[in-house]
């Protein structure tokens, strides 16, 4: 789709980005019916995302960031507020926004040792934000020192957790049949956690369906298993042989759903140089988690589940150890300790309206 008139322009990335607006998108059309919203995203996983979680609204992608491109996509959607997640902060899009003076609102802010690394691009389009909402104080105060004014920082939380915490997302029949049910569900698997996690694996002689960060890794993975001795089959190769201890995953947008099929989840993304991926996911679905040491991207879903279905543990040995144990033995239900890090939609949308109230 191309770009079209809207009252409220969202945008995020990619997939994950988009599903972390989807609630903020329906509570918008709740509360204002007769608002016009336009979804964005730079990848063509996160459009058809779009599609999938908020239909009947408009998706497409969005300008590139080089004058005047943003200035003419303003000028063709005329939004009375843009709202961008996670930290979409363009600086020629936010210079645009300024010039035209519509509001531009951050939400699920969250900022990292890159984001300082490369603050010189970021404090101009920092200072010129209407509002940073963001995760946790700590990302607050990043934004602080990048520039934003303080008066406009506020501490929300992540809406991405209220969309899958209050509905994990069921795996399709197609799905299902593909894979079948595992042991575990290794997911979000980094490239610099592969020549320590797939042997382990091996060792562990857990079913497991592995699901790479990228897809594009899957040769990779599919590689390293016929090196290990372990016949493994990508889960869009048609039927899975029955000796197949390995299913990888190849495709986009379906992990959330397929921690359905496991027993335990093992998060990848946590051992590494990534600082953490999504432990929300599996927990929904009711699975013990097991993650490892690095979660600073996510330190308040390892917090709220600490003890409480989630288990820290240093290395990949030890994380399929555990997860061979927590197979077989009854564990603590994570998805009561989710309701603690609900709630961010809410207060998104009670900080937007006034701002939709606004005279141009």
């Amino acid at each position: 789709m191309s770009l079209s008139r809207a009252d409220v322009w969202l945008h995020g990335a990619s997939a994950g980005d988009v599903r972390a607006l989807a609630p903020l998108g329906e509570a918008l059309r709740a509360a204002r019916p007769d608002l016009r919203l336009l979804l964005t995203a730079w990848t063509s996983t996160g459009r058809a995302m779009a599609g999938r979680v908020l239909p009947g609204v408009p998706f497409a992608r969005p300008p590139l960031d080089v004058p005047p491109l943003p200035h003419l996509a303003l000028r063709r959607v005329a939004p009375r507020l843009v709202v961008l997640e996670y930290l979409e902060v363009w600086p020629a899009w936010i210079a645009a926004c300024a010039r035209a003076r519509v509001p531009v609102v951050v939400v699920d802010g969250h900022l990292t040792r890159k984001s300082f690394r490369i603050r010189h691009l970021l404090r101009p389009s920092m200072q010129r934000l209407t509002l940073f909402c963001a995760r946790a104080s700590a990302d607050a105060e990043a934004a602080v020192a990048l520039g934003v004014p303080p008066e406009r920082v506020r501490v929300h939380g992540n809406a991405k957790h209220d969309g899958v915490a209050a509905a994990a997302p069921l795996p399709t029949e197609a799905l299902r049949a593909a894979v079948g049910a595992v042991d575990v569900v290794v997911g979000s698997l980094h490239a610099d956690e592969e020549p320590a996690a797939l042997p382990a694996l091996a060792k562990s002689g857990l079913a497991a369906l592995v699901a790479p960060r990228y897809p594009g890794r899957t040769d990779a993975v599919l590689a390293a298993a016929r090196r290990l001795g372990v016949r493994a089959h990508r889960r869009s190769g048609g039927p899975c042989p029955h000796d197949a201890r390995w299913i990888v995953l190849d495709t986009m947008g379906e992990l959330a759903a397929a921690y359905a099929l496991g027993r335990v989840a093992v998060v990848g993304g946590t051992f590494g140089a990534r600082e953490g991926q999504t432990l929300v996911e599996p927990a929904a679905h009711g699975l013990p988690v097991v993650h490892g040491p690095r979660t600073g991207n996510v330190a308040e879903e390892a917090a709220a589940l600490a003890g409480r279905g989630a288990w820290p543990v240093a290395d990949w040995p030890t994380a399929f150890a555990m997860a061979a144990r927590l197979r077989d033995a009854p564990s603590p239900d994570p998805r009561p300790a989710l309701e603690a890090l609900r709630g961010a939609t809410a207060r998104h949308l009670a900080a937007l309206l006034p701002l939709l109230d606004r005279e141009p």
